[in-house]
């Protein structure tokens, strides 16, 4: 199973073409820990284009059609290379050593809302997975299938799909080219942009100073926001995590006692879906979770702040369950991780490109980013890169030590096993640590001291320098 992941990202504010779109591609048995890591799991495959017109035609639905449709037929022709192996069996060496038939298949793709619009082929505020107005998106429905989309192609104008469906019959999505591939069902859940920026920060971070406004007027509100601290100009890493941990205490006393449930269901929501194993009861815990947050989160249509909670971000949160069943805990497979990618795939190549039309320029240097990957993995794995052999050719002159590496190992074994009888002495060298990292020379150090007494003088700050001098 492949995993696909797509995200726009912008390297610069001048003007000019500063915006890239970088499609992303990975395997699906990696566990969570590597996705965070970051450790080369995602790998670059490719540029999508971003077409370019005038102003007065860019609203043009013709023109924005044509730019739907050009982005699935650049991920079908991508893609296409890929398909002889979703067809024909192929005997492989799987984790446990045994060799089976293996079919392939297209797995989840990461995108946020807006570019799962444009990859269901959906009008905006609709649902990519089941059939249910905007109006009432938790009501639920019929699932959204490629058969049903192209049974009411051949059969209903496309006027009718477009209002009574929220399908744009006249696109063609890129899963259609491959076999046992419904993009309805690929849509994978996105913590960042569904709960973090979606439904905590853009919905209900929002409603709160708008209850403020209409409940203290705009002057108090603003001092009230001011005590909450709520000044983020980024919600993404750790800074939204860091928020997100402090921001119900601090409306607590300042709004109403279910706005404040409504943000502790959903919390307990977001910290449960970041979980790296999900089991059953896990799942019972988050069903629980979103249903209090159902019950809570009306106070805001009740007390004039909204008048439509029926929001797609909100709505995703139905749909987790299902989609950890079929593809495992979100933590690791979110938006994180693409957008996390695009600092080493996109924004750092710019910096050191001539930045005139740098996308060449980028594509060879994660070409050469790719080769250095995989030839260190090759080294590593003909034993090139270990027992200390980076170690050995260090240069060791300056201190005068020629057996340095080996008087490292030793003391490493004396401070690991401080309370064993044995000393290193008495150990083979092969059985103490090693030791592949760099090695530092500091030729003198200072320690700044702060505390009140005579020695500091009236600042209280006193400094001590030693140096090592070399007879």
């Amino acid at each position: 199973m492949t995993i696909i992941g797509s995200d726009k990202t912008t390297v610069s504010v001048a003007t000019g073409q500063n915006d890239y779109y970088p499609l992303y591609l990975s395997i699906g048995n990696v566990h969570n820990n590597i996705w965070q890591a970051h450790c080369n799991t995602l790998a670059l495959v490719g540029f999508l284009a971003i077409p370019k017109t005038e102003k007065k035609n860019s609203d043009d639905i013709k023109y924005r059609k044509f730019k739907k449709q050009l982005f699935h037929s650049s991920l079908s022709k991508i893609f296409v290379n890929l398909k002889p192996g979703m067809t024909t069996p192929e005997v492989t060496r799987c984790g446990d050593g045994h060799y089976r038939r293996i079919i392939y298949g297209l797995g989840p793709y990461i995108a946020d809302y807006e570019e799962q619009v444009v990859l269901a082929c959906m009008v905006k505020d609709w649902c990519g997975r089941y059939l249910a107005f905007p109006s009432n998106l938790d009501e639920g429905g019929v699932s959204q299938s490629c058969e049903h989309t192209d049974a009411l192609v051949d059969s209903v104008d496309f006027g009718i799909i477009w209002d009574e469906y929220g399908i744009i019959g006249e696109l063609v999505p890129f899963t259609n080219d491959f076999p046992r591939a419904d993009i309805h069902e690929l849509l994978a859940p996105d913590i960042l942009h569904q709960l973090i920026k979606g439904s905590f920060k853009d919905h209900l971070v929002e409603w709160v100073g708008q209850y403020l406004e209409l409940t203290h007027g705009k002057t108090r509100a603003k001092a009230i926001l001011d005590d909450i601290d709520r000044r983020f100009s980024q919600w993404m890493g750790n800074d939204s995590k860091a928020l997100m941990k402090v921001y119900l205490p601090a409306i607590e006393g300042h709004v109403p006692d279910d706005m404040v449930r409504a943000f502790r269901a959903l919390l307990e929501f977001c910290y449960i879906v970041r979980v790296d194993v999900v089991m059953d009861d896990i799942l019972a815990e988050l069903k629980d979770a979103l249903r209090c947050f159902h019950t809570y989160h009306t106070i805001f249509q009740t007390t004039g702040v909204c008048f439509d909670i029926s929001l797609p971000r909100q709505h995703s949160l139905v749909h987790y369950e299902l989609l950890i069943r079929m593809f495992g805990a979100p933590n690791g497979l979110c938006s994180l991780i693409t957008e996390s990618k695009h600092i080493k795939a996109v924004k750092q190549p710019w910096q050191r490109s001539s930045k005139y039309n740098a996308l060449s320029q980028l594509l060879l240097a994660n070409q050469h980013l790719d080769k250095i990957t995989a030839a260190r993995v090759d080294f590593m794995m003909c034993g090139m890169l270990k027992h200390g052999l980076v170690m050995r050719i260090q240069p060791f002159g300056e201190l005068g030590i020629t057996s340095f590496p080996t008087l490292i190992c030793l003391f490493l074994y004396d401070q690991i096993h401080a309370d064993d009888h044995h000393s290193s002495a008495d150990v083979p060298l092969c059985d103490c640590p090693s030791y592949m990292g760099p090695i530092k020379i500091f030729h003198s150090a200072t320690a700044t001291f702060v505390a009140p007494s005579d020695p500091s003088g009236i600042t209280g700050i006193i400094d001590s320098r030693s140096c090592s001098i070399s007879d």
